[in-house]
């Protein structure tokens, strides 16, 4: 049997739409930060290229040493977004996966019905009377 002290502390607890509603929002921040940090290491990818090129036609000894600093700055960004890249990935190709993909979405549909329901145990309730 569940006495006062522990109903109060169950009562206070988050709402079980609120825990869906994080997890859900965890992974679309996840998402989204895989695709930025994807965009940056492409980005410096690109950025080697136009360095290394510089580097190529530099006319003296200050000027190549000056791309190299660049060179080397712009390696250690893109460094940092691969290692965002990796930190996220495994999440979001779980779920690029269709058969997850659909959890997802049966997921979000649950979340809209736990809102409802809580939203119906939240507020004011009446009774209607059955009998005539």
């Amino acid at each position: 049997m569940i006495g006062e002290q522990e109903l109060a502390l169950i009562e206070k607890q988050k709402n079980p739409s609120e825990n869906i509603s994080g997890f859900l929002n965890f992974v679309d921040a996840c998402t989204q930060e895989y695709r930025w940090a994807c965009d940056g290491m492409e980005e410096e990818d690109k950025r080697l290229q136009d360095l290394l090129h510089e580097m190529e036609f530099a006319g003296d000894r200050a000027e190549r040493n000056r791309v190299a600093t660049k060179l080397q700055t712009s390696r250690k960004q893109r460094r940092r977004m691969k290692d965002l890249m990796k930190r996220d990935e495994q999440v979001v190709k779980f779920f690029e996966d269709p058969e997850n993909r659909k959890i997802l979405n049966k997921m979000r549909q649950l979340l809209g019905r736990q809102r409802k329901e809580e939203e119906y145990l939240e507020g004011e309730r009446t009774y209607k009377p059955r009998a005539k």
